[in-house]
Order: structure tokens, then sequence, then C-alpha cells
């Protein structure tokens, strides 16, 4: 025995040797010898018993060699053995190669094509032994396995390998004859229908006209007497041939599917046949799915049924491929289920695909990975619920992941399917540019149509050029009347294929298409154009039927009330009522919950209608279900960007609705919805934070922060590479230096711009990390996962927020054609006062371009005109008539802005105008280093104009003022518990260059007893220290530069000693400050932002509410360092005297107007100066150290600090000359109070 296994190890050896050279492989490499062995022992296995339960456990601890190796080394192997054998022992090995190939060929684990291949190469091997001479019938046996083999092959081309089976099926049937060998013959027929079947080469309906006709020849001997099992699963295989066919009635053709499946499953019972049973009952769910006899909704809930039967017997566990292909099938279903709810049908639709996906990878079942991918695809074209924009993205990707596999080479007639599937996903898409995607839905359809050619699939052709036709209905690009001319041609060529009767439902969805090309027709007479489209829309309710077609049914309601409401013959009147009817039968299936964006479009069309027919009830039924569908469709969106979309899509539902109520005098309606549109992404995060005030963050959410605040940390770090490092500032002009006045809180060093294109590459790659953190980090926000819903105000919630009987609320709201101001009063109903024509072209658009435009230009004339400015704006709102009529008694004003109005110091507009007061002399223009940068001026411009103090009479004359972006924000601000201590922290001058700041914030320590471990000074007022203090004091002074960044206002910044603060912090859950009663930004811009037509105010003081403060001071431009020291002392002196917190800041900022020049010398000059000379003196310290350590870059920025704070000197000098030195606005009026 030993001599015996060294010989065998011998010779294996050897055989490795041999085989590494012909396969050109190394040994060392592929370990040859172990597959030999396991060739051995595995077939060593098979001869002794070759039952799957005695075979597989074998393959299962082998795994690692079932690989594309095998197959090669199995035919080496074999041709090595049966070269030594006689021909009876040859005869015999070749038996168990055989049955070896069978097994491996139905073995469920390991890599499906691989087993194949092996398969494969098994046959292949007893075919050399097996001839059609020696053993015919053997050999044809071993032909018919190859065959069955080749069918189902993964690898290689797929319409080359049905034809390699094709091939092997003939050679079998030489010797497989009717009359010599019945019974084989009938059973390679039936293969053969299954080839046929399955065949991509010839003529596809001539393909399944041939598998019929093998499945009936081969039910002439397979009998249900003799063979039953036999005869049940040629009936299954019959049915699915009749499914499938194109030749014949289609009805008719799943009438006899159906028939076929019933009599399988007289023999295929659960009791006798589970597994069949089951796989039947998923086939005549199939034929149930696509019946057209009967009724269709019952149809699909007996096709229902039927699955639910299969997954009874077919299991993930036990029968997993098979659980699968059940999955995908039932998802199929619950896609086109009429009964339940339409959405949650979907829902169940794309979670069986998504089980399906379970089990069909695309690494072990690629061609079925694709299928299901495709299935997957059109559920998320069909799904209502989640963001429809990101459902069309979902959609596209799964399309695209079917086309991996599905190659036009290899799968010509599903890569077709996937191009038209892909094509509607295009036309639909919302994401990207709208005429660039219909251009590449118009591409696909036109690669469809490649295959789906109209000889060979006369159906599928009709369908695609439906489609086709609705992508040039929609086109973008090219002539507009000439595409819709070929949209109604295409149309008319598929309804030469799409007869009423024999394909209804397609011949309805060509019709309600055609109308829609009619109804928007250019060419032709329109009146005619317009009778055609209610034709054809008539036509197509013939088949869409309400209790068959809901949906369908509903859409095409919708396109006739558009026609009847557009129609220009027949009676006006009669029309409006048939369009109104039609949309309100739309909206019996279009309802907001089930299917939002419709409902959005069908309810927008009957508010129109009543708005233009003045029949305001109407209107509003209309809109109020619009506006329940916008608001439904939000709450789906995960993307915050695209929830503003979707409000902004929808404005004038809410601007039309708003009118409409007013028009029939329902002015609190009026109110609750101007609150619907406005700073609903402000309010979700506020809404949000909430939940956060507690500290409970969860470790994912607290791992995206800490992602957040690193790429912060290491932006800070490249803008300011060293504790001395001021903030760098694009310089104006290639190679000059610039720097701010340093009389104002937004200046820093610059550098030139060589200097910054050095890092600005790198600071760019870290802030697009930083937005794909952000974005991570908002998809965690509990808003935008839907887990809580945010309630919106009625009027009288609206009313509690105001506590005194002497206070108004007043809310903006600007349509298209006026301004409303809605006057709420705690004691009585609201009332309206209307800026008639001051619309948002009149009012907004001119706001734009005399206010904002100018002071991001850094304009000098904004400051010079800001006066003249405000009087024209005060006129334009009728401010004496709104005051004189509706605030009688009133003492505190809490304003609610609209648009632009964000951005008015409204303490400043003018109720009663005498001469200018304090008025700034023109000034040259200045090149701008910064967008929002407004200069002083400096000591060669002319003195200020010293007129005295007039009669004008300002709003803050008559009230105190609160700003709050919208009633909602405020109703948070009150909800927050009241704060009772005092506790106050200070940030001063976090860059050591501002000239007053410290002088400020020494004053208030001093005031509050600030103890120095709560006063962060200089290069101390680091981002983490910030955050810190934030978080312990009740009272929070905040005093040195900021910058707020219009256009991307996450990106606005408060400056600290070691970098910025951005907006985008302060608004996520890290930054909770749920113990700051009030916080007091003295710094630039702080609530300075662009708002856009959702009127969202993102600025670093929402942020500040949003974080959990109660209430904010800030500014809104670019504030005068020396006029906010100033007015920040009278404040902390109004509130310790007991004052509110708007009364202490109109108190203020009247103190601070009336200041006279004599006054400011007497009482206030001589500590500044002191303070000024104090601070000069150590910047002339500090920039002979730079001198002297020989740091150019330091030096020159000390010498512009130097330089800046002599000028400020000679500025403290002129001011007490002067008779009202801040009486102009722009000393004062920038400041605002928010919150409570």
């Amino acid at each position: 025995m030993e001599e015996d296994g060294d010989n065998n190890a011998n010779w294996l050896l050897n055989l490795a040797g041999e085989l590494a050279e012909i396969l050109g492989i190394s040994p060392t490499e592929v370990p040859l010898e172990d597959y030999l062995n396991f060739l051995q022992s595995i077939l060593q296995a098979v001869a002794t018993d070759d039952s799957p339960q005695s075979v597989y456990p074998v393959l299962e601890q082998n795994l690692d060699k079932l690989d594309e190796n095998l197959g090669q080394i199995l035919q080496f192997f074999a041709k090595e053995q049966l070269l030594q054998l006689q021909s009876e022992e040859a005869e015999s090995v070749a038996r168990v190669i055989s049955q070896f190939g069978s097994l491996i060929k139905e073995f469920p684990l390991g890599d499906i094509a691989n087993n194949l291949e092996i398969a494969i190469a098994s046959y292949q091997v007893v075919a050399t032994v097996f001839t059609l001479e020696a053993f015919p019938q053997d050999w044809a046996s071993t032909q018919n396995n190859l065959a069955n083999a080749y069918k189902n092959r993964i690898k290689g081309d797929r319409a080359e390998n049905i034809e390699q089976g094709f091939t092997a099926y003939e050679n079998a049937l030489q010797i497989f004859t009717k009359s010599a060998f019945s019974q084989e013959w009938a059973m390679t027929k039936t293969n053969l229908g299954n080839a046929y079947l399955d065949r991509i080469k010839g003529d596809r309906a001539e393909n399944i006209e041939q598998s019929i006709t093998a499945y009936q020849h081969a039910l002439e001997i397979l009998t249900k007497s003799a063979f039953p099992q036999e005869w049940a699963t040629i009936q299954n295989n019959l049915a699915a041939a009749y499914t499938d066919r194109i030749k014949g009635d289609r009805a008719e053709n799943i009438e006899q599917a159906i028939t076929a499946y019933q009599h399988a499953l007289e023999i295929r019972t659960k009791s006798a046949f589970p597994q069949q049973w089951a796989s039947t009952q998923n086939n005549l769910s199939n034929a149930y799915k696509n019946r057209i006899k009967g009724d269709r909704a019952e149809n699909i809930e007996q096709a229902i049924t039927a699955y639910q039967h299969a997954l009874e017997i077919l299991t993930k566990s036990a029968f997993p491929q098979q659980w699968a292909t059940i999955q995908n099938n039932l998802a199929a279903a619950y896609t086109d289920r009429i009964k339940g709810d339409r959405a949650e049908n979907i829902e169940q639709a794309i979670t069986a695909y998504q089980h399906a996906l379970e089990i069909r990878t695309k690494s072990a079942f690629p061609q079925q990975w694709a299928s299901t991918q495709n299935n997957l695809g059109n559920a998320y074209c069909d799904r209502i619920k989640g963001d429809r924009a990101e459902n069309i993205e979902q959609a596209i990707t799964a399309y695209q992941h079917a086309l991996e596999i599905r190659k036009k080479s290899t799968f010509p007639q599903e890569w077709a399917t996937i191009q038209n599937n892909l094509g509607t996903a295009y036309k639909n898409r919302i994401k990207g540019n709208r005429a660039e995607n219909i251009e590449q839905a118009i591409t696909a359809y036109q690669h469809a149509l490649e295959i789906r050619k109209k000889s060979a699939f006369s159906q599928e052709w009709a369908r695609i050029e439906n489609n086709l036709g609705n992508a040039y209905t929609d086109r973008i690009k090219g002539d507009r009347a000439e595409n819709i001319e070929q949209a109604i041609t295409v149309y008319k060529h598929a309804l030469e294929i799409c007869k009423k009767s024999a394909f209804s439902q397609e011949w309805a969805r060509i019709e309600n298409n055609l109308g829609n090309a009619y109804y928007q027709r250019i060419k032709g007479d329109r009146a005619e154009n317009i009778e055609q489209a209610i034709t054809a829309y008539q036509h197509a309710l013939e088949i869409r039927k309400k209790s068959a077609f809901p949906q369908e049914w509903a859409s095409t309601q919708n396109n006739l009330g558009n026609a009847y409401f557009d129609r220009i013959k027949g009676d006006r009147a009669d029309n409006i009522e048939q369009a109104i009817t039609a949309y309100q039968h739309a909206l019996e299936i279009y309802t907001p919950a089930n299917f939002p964006l419709d409902c959005l479009r069908t309810a927008r069309n009957l508010g129109n209608v009543g708005l233009e027919n003045n029949n305001w009830q109407l209107a509003i039924e209309g809109y109020a279900l619009a506006i329940q569908a916008v608001e439904q469709s939000r709450s789906w969106a995960i993307d915050e960007e695209r929830r503003q979309d979707i409000i902004a899509d929808a404005i004038d539902v809410y601007d039309n609705i708003v009118q409409a109520c007013l028009n029939l005098g329902q002015i609190e309606k009026a109110v609750e919805y101007t609150e619907r549109s406005r700073a609903q992404r402000l309010l979700d995060m506020m809404a949000s934070n909430e939940l956060y005030q507690g500290g409970e963050i969860i470790p994912e959410l607290e791992q995206h922060l800490q992602d957040y605040e690193e790429l912060q940390r290491r932006i800070n770090a490249l803008r300011v590479g060293s504790a001395s490092e001021a903030v760098p500032v694009l310089a104006g002009t290639p190679n000059k230096t610039l720097s701010l006045g340093m009389g104002l809180k937004q200046s820093d060093q610059s550098l030139t711009r060589d200097a910054l294109l050095k890092y600005q590459k790198e600071i760019q790659e870290l802030e697009a990390q930083k937005q794909q953190v952000w974005q991570q980090l908002r998809r965690y926000d509990p808003v935008l996962a839907g887990q809580i819903q945010v309630e919106h105000l009625d009027w009288q919630q609206m009313q509690q927020l105001i506590q005194e009987p002497t206070t108004a609320l007043l809310s903006f709201y600007t349509t298209i054609k006026d301004t409303h101001i809605f006057i709420l009063r705690k004691d009585r109903s609201p009332q309206v006062f209307t800026c008639v024509g001051q619309g948002v072209d009149k009012l907004h658009n001119w706001i734009g371009p005399n206010w904002f435009n100018p002071y991001v230009a850094s304009n000098s004339k904004w400051k010079q005109k800001m006066g003249d400015f405000l009087e024209e704006l005060a006129e334009h709102l009728q401010l004496q008539e709104l005051v004189g009529h509706y605030l009688s008694g009133i003492e505190e004003l809490i304003i609610v802005p609209y648009g632009y109005l964000h951005q008015i110091p409204f303490a400043a507009l003018p109720l009663k105008r005498g001469e200018q007061e304090g008025l700034l002399p023109a000034e040259p223009d200045k090149s701008s280093v910064s967008q929002t940068r407004i200069d002083l001026p400096n000591k060669d411009s002319k003195p200020f104009a010293t007129k005295p103090v007039t009669n004008t009479t300002y709003l803050c004359d008559r009230f105190r003022i609160r700003l709050v972006p919208s009633c909602q924000i405020l109703h948070y601000c009150h909800q927050r518990p009241a704060i009772a201590g005092q506790e106050m922290g200070i940030v001063e001058d976090a860059t050591e260059d501002l000239p007053f700041a410290s002088f400020e914030c020494k004053t208030l320590a001093e005031m509050y007893h600030v103890p120095d471990e709560q006063r962060l000074q200089g290069r101390n007022a680091t981002v983490k220290s910030y955050q810190t203090l934030a978080q312990q004091v009740h009272i929070f002074h905040s005093s040195h530069h900021a910058q707020s960044n219009p256009m991307e206002p996450l990106k606005s910044e408060l400056r600290l000693g070691d970098g910025s603060l951005t907006l985008g912090q302060l608004l996520t859950p890290g930054w909770r400050m749920p113990n700051l009663s009030e916080v007091f930004a003295s710094a630039c811009e702080v609530n300075f932002t662009l708002t856009k037509v959702t009127d969202d105010l993102l600025s670093l003081a929402t942020g500040f509410l949003c974080a959990g403060a109660r209430s904010v001071v800030s500014t809104q431009w670019s504030v005068d360092d020396l006029a906010s020291a100033l007015l920040a002392i009278f404040y902390y002196h109004g509130r310790r005297s007991g004052m509110s917190r708007s009364q202490a800041l109109q108190q203020g900022q009247i103190k601070l107007r009336n200041l006279t020049g004599k006054d400011f010398a007497d009482n206030y000059q001589p500590q500044l100066r002191e303070h000024l000379a104090q601070k000069l003196n150590e910047a002339k310290a500090a920039k002979q150290n730079a001198k002297d350590q020989g740091d150019e870059e330091e030096l020159a920025k000390w010498v512009n600090i130097v330089r800046q704070f002599d000028r400020e000197q000679q500025r403290l000098e002129s001011l007490s000359k002067e008779d009202f030195p801040f009486a102009h606005p722009f000393f004062w009026a920038g400041f605002v109070s928010q919150g409570i």
C-alpha cells in the first residue's frame, strides 16, 4: 500500500508538471497537485454514491477549487486517465464524469458561472468516449446534457451559447427519433422548446412559434396518464411560451397560458410536488398579472395571491434563487396593483426588489441581477413617496447598473428594453439641465428602436414610438413647432399597431399623448387643434376607467380640464364648468398624500381657473390642496436643497392663495398662508436643533460633526498660518496689496493675488469636502429624516406671540402685484394694509439695484444716498398712512420682513423728513478688496457735514422695533425656558487690530463684573474657547471682525484668533447653546445676507437663534468700530436699568444719534484718547519687534495697523468739533434686535 501511494504521488507530480507546461502557468502560483488530488477524490465519491447528499458536502469543502482552472485541468486529467484505460474501464470513468457534470451543473453554492463551465468541460470529456459511432445513445444523451449547460451558460456570448445548445439538441435528435427513442425524443423536444423560447438570434416571433411546436410534439408522447410529471412540466413551459407569444391574439394567448398552468397544477400539487407547485404558482401569477380578459384589478390580486402561495414553499433559506425570482415577480405585481394604496404598493414593490437583490448579486447571478435592477429602476420611476428628483436619480442609477450586463451585443432585446426605460427616466428627470435631459431621452429611445423594429417587435416598437413622441412634445432644443409635428407623426405611427381592439391600454395611452400634442400644437388652427385634443382625451377615457385604471384616468381628466379651459369653440361658461369638473375628477385620485406631484399640478390648475374667473372660493379650494401636496413632497425629500426647490417651484401657489383669501375677506387665512412658505429651511434646522439642546448626539452624527470641525480647522490653519497672521483677503488688482480702513470691523491684512493663489486650490478642495460632510450631517436631521414634522401656526398662535397690548406684529408679504402688510395685535383680529402696485418688480426689483447692489460694490454713494433711498422706500410702503390708520396706541413693533426688506434698517425709515441729519460728504469711489466692505473717510477726505438735528422723525422714534425671520422662528424662541441668570461672557478683538473694541469690552466687563476667564481677549479667542464660553454664560457679547457671504451663506464667518467660525458650524448640533439668553454681536454683517424666493434668512444672527439664543442684537452692514462701541455701552446701560432688549436698543440708538460733539468731548473723548494712545504704543512696539526679527510680512501688517490707529486719533479730535457726529443712520441704524 505504501508503495502504491508513492507511485500515485509521483504520477500526480509528473502530471502536474506536464499540465503546468501545457497551460502556461507556474505550479507555485496555482497548486495543480491539489486540484488533481481533488479531482481524484470527487470522482471517487461520485463513483461510490452519486446522490447530491453524498457529493455536495465534498464540493462545499472545496469551493476554492471550483474556479475557472478546474475545467481545463479536468479535461487534461481525464484525457491522461482515459488513455491508460481499457475500453470498458474508460466507459465506466466517462459515466462517472458525466454524472459529476450533472451534479456540478445543479450545485447551488460557489460561483454558478464557474460551475457551468466545469459541467461543460465534463460533457466534452465524456463526448470523447461516447462517440456517435461507438455509443450512439450515450452520445445523444451527452449532447442533450451539453445543450442544457450551454443554454444556461453565463460566460461567453449569450446568443452564441444558445446557438451551441441548438446544435447539440439537433445532434441528439439524430439518434433520439420519435420511432426509436420516443421518450428521449420527447424530452429533447422539450429542451429544444426551452431553447427556442430563450433564443436571441433569429426572428423572435418565429422562435416562439417553434417553441410551441416543440412542446406540442413532446406532449404527443409525454401524456398526462403515462408521464404525469413530465406532462406537467411541459404544460408549464408551454404556458410560458403562450405568455410571450407575439403572433395570434394577445388576450387569447394569455388565456391559453393560464389554462396550461392550471393543467400543470393538476399534477403539481402542494402536497405531492411542493417545489414544482410553488414554481408553477409563480408562473401562473405572471400570467394573471398580464391578463387582458377579466377584471384587471382582480387579475392582479390573483397574481399576488399566487406569488404568496409560492413563497410558502420557496423560502429564502431553502430555495434562495427561486425565492429571489418570486420576490422580483411579486414586486412587479405590486407595481401594477390597482387595489390598495398606490404609494404603499410601490413601496412594497421596492422592498421586494431589494429582497431579490440580496440573492441576485452581480457576481453570482449577473443576468438576474441586471433584470431586477431594471425593474427596480421602473419602481423608482413610479415612486410616489420620497423626493421625486431623488427617485428618478435612483432609477437612472439602477438602469445604468442593468446596462453593465445587458449589452447590445449579448442581450439586444433586454438592452433595448432598458434603453426605453432609461429614456423615460431622462425625460422626467428633475436634476441636471432639462433640455439636455430630453436630448438624452431621445437618444435612448432611438437606441431602443435599433433593436425594436416594427417588423419584428411591432408592439414594443409602437410603445417606444409613443415614448419618443412624448420626448418630442417636451423637447426644448430645435424648433418647437417642428418638434410637436414630429411627436404627432410618431403617435400616429404607434396607433397603426396599437389598435383599440388588440392593445386597448396602449391605444388609450397613445390617444392621451396625442391629445397633449394637439393641445400644445403651434401649426394649424388653434381652435381646431384643441378640438382634436378633446377628442383624443375622450377616446382615451373609453378605456381609462376610474375603476380599472384610476391613475391614468386622473391624468387624462387633468389634461381634458386643460383643453376645456383653453377651448375656443363652444360656450365659454360651459367650457369652464367642464374644465372644473374634469379637474375635480382628477383630484378624486390625485390626493396630496398619495400623488403629491400630480395633485400639485391639477390643484394648481383648478386654483388658476378660480382666480381667473373671480371664483375666490374655488381658487382657495384648489390652491389649498396644492399647498398640501407641496408640503407632502417636501416632507419626503431628504435633501435640503431639493426641499427648497420644491417650495420655490410652487411659490406662485402661495402668492395666489394669499390673494384669493384677501379677495374673499379671509385675512386670518391669508396671514397663515404667508407663513407657510417663508424661512422653511431655517425652520427645519431650528426644529431639529431643539431636539439636541440636551446634548444627546448619536455616535454616527458625532463623527460627522468631528469631521466638519476638523475640515474647518484645517481651512483656518491655511488661512491663519500662525497666531500673528491675519486672515488674508484677495487684493483687488494683481500684485497690489490693499487693506480696509481699520475703523471697520471687517478689515484684515491683505495678501497679493499671487500669494493667495498658492493655497487657494487647497482651500477650495477642503471647502468641497466640508460641503459633502455638511450634506451627510443633514441626512441625520430629524426633520429631513421624517422623524418629526414641523407644525404650522394658525393666526391665534401668532397672536399669542404678542405679549403686550401696546405691541403689534407686522408681517410683510409681496406678491407679483402688491405688498401686503398684515397687522396683528393682542386684542383684535388681523388687519391688512396693502401697498397697491408695490409688487416684486416695482418694490423688490427696485430695492436690489438701489440698496443691495451699491452696498456690495462698496460704492460710497450707498452711504450718501441712504437718506434719500429710505425716504423713497417709506413712500413705497406708505408708512405714514400705515402708522396713522393702524398703529395708534402701539409702542413696539415686531416686524417680519420679506425678501430684500430683511436688509432694510426699519429703525431709520422716516415718518417725517426734515433736513438730512449728519450728512456724509461725497467721496470718490475706491477699489474694493472685499465684496462687502464699506470704507470710512480717511484723513484726506473732506470733513463731515455739521448740520444740526432737525425735525426728522424716524420709525424708531415712535416704536421699539424687533425683527424676526418668521413667526414660527419667534414661536420657537418663546418656547425655550426663560433664563434668569445675568452671567456675561465677552469676546474682544480676536485679531488685535480694532481700535475701540477693547475699550467697549473693558467697559462692559466692569459693568457686569466679568471675570478674566470669561473674557477672551485677542488671540485667546480661539474657535474652541469661543464655543466653550458661549455654552457656559447667559449673556454673550462678541466684538470682533465678521463677514457675510450672501451667495454662499454657510460660509459667512466670525473671525477669531485661530481662524473662522462659520454659519455652517453654528447650525450643527455640536454648537448648541441652551443656556444663552441673549447675544450682542458687535461685528460686521452679522444679519446681512441675500434671501431667495423662499425667504430664508440664513445669517450669522439667525445661526445664533438656531443654536439656542433667545435674542440676538446684530448688524446689517459693515459698522463703524467707534460708533459700535458707544452703542453697545449705551445698550447695556439700558439693560442694566431694566429696559427690554428692544427698548435698550431704541434708546441707545437715539442717544448715539443725538450725541453732540461737545458731549462727546466732555464725556468720552478723554478715555478714548487715552485708550487709543495705549493701543498705538502697543502697535508701534509690535511693529518694531517685527522689524527687529526681519519678518517683512508681520512688519507690513503692523505698519498698516499703526497708520490706521494714527488716523483714528485724528478722527477723535475732529468728532468733537461736529454738532452731531453720529447722527447719520449709517452709524446707528445698522443694529437690529431679533427674537424675544
